[in-house]
């Protein structure tokens, strides 16, 4: 079965490398669009005509997962349709999606990732230029983030649980790992220099990111963004948008290790490595001084620098309330109740948000239950070897102190 997945990954990458490489380039020299056809005042317009996307390049979700033809160009009124949505962000422009009708992208029972049903059920591809969406935004009602509530998270922490509470209640629209926030990060995390709150460059795209994300003002919006890499908006967020809601997740990083192991199996260390690289350079630098392994110690590491990266922004700032995945599982229902006041739901509807308890969140995921098929992973306990590495790394790389049986990071316990 390994072997047919590897051979499946090797001839799907190579188609993707073929399509995008080869074929994009051909069509576009064919159809256009034309520099005559880039102004201000218009967004372009793409046919799909195959999807290219292999399944493990779990970050390719920009436009260059589609192969395309242009079509022309539409004027800006056409982003308020409901069927159009932002799908990424990139260094020159903003991607779009317009959808089949018919498909509700955020109902979390369905569609447990935002992401994966954009992604399939697009029809159209539309892409604006920073400054073309940044002169769209100015002609709406200034807004600053006060109906948008945000939870920060490490990963495999119960964050997708929280969300799908959220959607139970049905008081907020949720979007469950929306795209623009991690290609947006990825795009910071790139960068030679660490994004922090003197980066105010940025202020202006983050802030269009999240109202084109979050398109009606009337209506309250959740937030569970792609966990790891996704922290280095921290710095930015508040002074985007000052009146939006953070939240902030946690797990016992023992137990949060031990559960990426159950789902990635055997695929676990390419996984991790590569995530890795994906990294602010700061962090991308610690793992090159201390690196030691290749799985348990490179997802550990992983968790550890989102923790880090949140205790680093949260030194003189209270504001952000913190929540764990033991305190839920201790206490169901004062963990709802406080999490419904922080988000701005009443308690009427803590009922609601307790049923998400009795189904698996992530069960109609495509690609969570396809990595679970293919993991075949017995073991997924950590060694104490691992932990002590843990503990050692958390305490003289990030100042943290983590609890050698338990895994909990001290701090937030």
């Amino acid at each position: 079965m390994v072997v047919l997945e590897d051979i499946y990954t090797i001839l799907a990458s190579v188609y993707y490398l073929f399509a995008s490489r080869v074929l994009q380039p051909i069509l576009n020299s064919m159809f256009g669009p034309r520099s005559s056809e880039h102004c201000n005042t218009k967004i372009l317009s793409y046919s799909i005509l195959a999807d290219i996307k292999p399944f493990h390049a779990i970050h390719l979700r920009e436009k260059r997962s589609f192969l395309l033809k242009f079509g022309g160009t539409k004027d800006l009124s056409y982003l308020d349709r409901e069927d159009v949505t932002l799908y990424a962000v990139s260094e020159e422009e903003f991607v779009f999606v317009r959808t089949k009708p018919g498909v509700d992208l955020y109902n979390m029972e369905e569609h447990p990732f935002l992401y994966e049903i954009q992604h399939s059920s697009a029809l159209e591809v539309l892409t604006a230029t920073h400054s073309t969406v940044f002169e769209y935004l100015k002609s709406k009602p200034k807004r600053d983030g006060r109906n948008i509530a945000y939870v920060h998270n490490h990963g495999r922490c119960g964050s997708t649980l929280i969300a799908t509470m959220m959607f139970k209640t049905k008081e907020c629209v949720v979007q469950s790992e929306p795209n623009p926030i991690l290609s947006l990060s990825l795009m910071f995390n790139r960068q030679k220099f660490v994004i922090n709150r003197k980066t105010e460059k940025y202020l202006d795209l983050v802030r269009a990111t999240f109202l084109l994300t979050c398109p009606d003002p009337q209506k309250l919006y959740f937030i569970k963004p792609w966990p790891i890499h996704t922290l280095s908006l921290l710095p930015l967020m508040k002074q985007a948008l000052p009146g939006i809601r953070e939240l902030f997740n946690c797990r016992s990083i023992k137990n949060s290790v031990m559960s990426l192991k159950k789902l990635y199996g055997y695929n676990l260390n390419g996984v991790a490595n590569n995530m890795i690289l994906l990294l602010p350079a700061n962090y991308r630098n610690i793992w090159k001084k201390i690196k030691c392994g290749d799985g348990d110690e490179a997802w550990s590491f992983l968790l550890l620098c989102q923790v880090h990266a949140f205790i680093v922004e949260t030194r003189d700032r209270d504001d952000i309330k913190t929540f764990s995945y033991e305190f839920l599982l201790e206490n169901r229902e004062e963990f709802t109740m406080k999490l419904l006041k922080e988000v701005g739901i009443g308690e009427e509807h803590l009922n609601d948000a307790l049923s998400a308890l009795e189904n698996h969140s992530q069960a109609k995921s495509e690609i969570i239950s396809r990595l679970t098929s293919l993991a075949g992973a017995k073991d997924v306990s950590l060694s104490a070897q691992v932990m002590e590495w843990i503990v050692k790394t958390g305490n003289e790389e990030f100042e943290m102190e983590i609890d050698r049986k338990t895994g909990k990071f001290i701090a937030f316990y």
